[in-house]
């Protein structure tokens, strides 16, 4: 049965989407535990090669309905992903948690609406997905091609608020949504499935990979991740890179973050520019993550800034 869904799902691409023929995601999802499925992102920055398809998402099947965590990047994926997901089940995909604003974790929205899925998003990450997907959007299409981008759209979209933590039943498989706030961005949500012990944690954490932190307040973001340590989970998901069983994993997030955070806090308080420290060369605390480079040249100058003119 899992050959021939394969087959399917090969087929899917090549008829559905016949103009992105040389332009898929060569997605294949990973049932991690039963019915539950995880797409793993392509462990690199956004790209021509990847259509910007980076983070993980995932489904959860339960008796009734399905929930999907994250649209992804792009309408295009958020089809493909439905796609797949039509070749397992024929429920209703009644649910998508998007974790954060990120595009890479949210621009398939428009297509979810399309198809009457109830979005769950943090209120404070919804705004942001209004007022800054355009640009986002208009800079990645120039940056990795628009084909990629075809019929995506920032979406608005009728929200309830909601008081969290939320708790769904998909028909014998319940399900936690819990709000973070103020941590990798203003509004992450987690979820946990129950039934098989699986935490979906969006960018709180990274696996085997440099966290990103943009819109992050790490003071938070390191007690949410002592907190995610703490929980009772046997497999997590992170936003990006490995599949996680060991708590242990979860630190080398924190240990970026914290290395990061002290760097810049220094630098600031002793009127020391990014370039002095980079022409140091990167720390070798840091070179084992994969896109070290990438991140702390692009992450330190502006946590620098931020610290200046806190």
């Amino acid at each position: 049965m899992r050959f021939l869904n394969k087959i399917i799902i090969f087929l899917l691409y090549f008829y559905t989407y016949p103009t992105f023929s040389s332009n898929n995601f060569d997605l294949m999802p990973i049932e991690v535990s039963k019915n539950v499925f995880v797409f793993i992102g392509d462990n690199n920055d956004a790209s021509d090669d990847n259509g910007g398809a980076i983070s993980n998402t995932g489904f959860i099947i339960g008796e009734n309905a399905i929930l999907v965590i994250d649209a992804g990047p792009s309408y295009l994926y958020a089809s493909n992903v439905i796609d797949i997901i039509n070749s397992y089940s024929n429920l209703p995909i009644k649910y998508l948690v998007v974790t954060h604003h990120h595009a890479d974790h949210s621009f398939g929205i428009s297509k979810y609406l399309e198809i009457n899925t109830e979005i769950i998003m943090a209120e404070a990450e919804v705004e942001r997905y209004i007022k800054y997907g355009n640009r986002s959007l208009r800079q990645l299409s120039n940056n990795i091609g628009e084909e990629w981008f075809f019929n995506t759209k920032i979406t608005s979209f009728q929200y309830k608020e909601k008081e969290y933590p939320i708790n769904l039943d998909l028909g014998t498989r319940n399900i936690i949504i819990e709000l973070y706030e103020e941590g990798h961005s203003d509004g992450d949500l987690i979820v946990k499935d129950i039934n098989s012990n699986t935490l979906f944690v969006g960018d709180l954490v990274f696996g085997q990979r440099a966290p990103t932190s943009p819109h992050a307040n790490i003071y938070n973001w390191k007690n949410y991740l002592d907190e995610i340590i703490k929980k009772d989970w046997d497999i997590l998901i992170p936003g990006h890179g490995d599949i996680i069983k060991n708590k242990e994993d979860v630190l080398q997030t924190k240990k970026w973050i914290t290395f990061i955070d002290k760097t810049a806090k220094e630098a600031s308080a002793n009127g020391i520019s990014a370039l002095e420290i980079f022409n140091k060369g990167l720390p070798n605390f840091i070179k084992g993550y994969k896109l070290a480079k990438e991140t702390w040249y692009r992450d330190l100058p502006v946590l620098i800034n931020k610290y200046e003119f806190d």
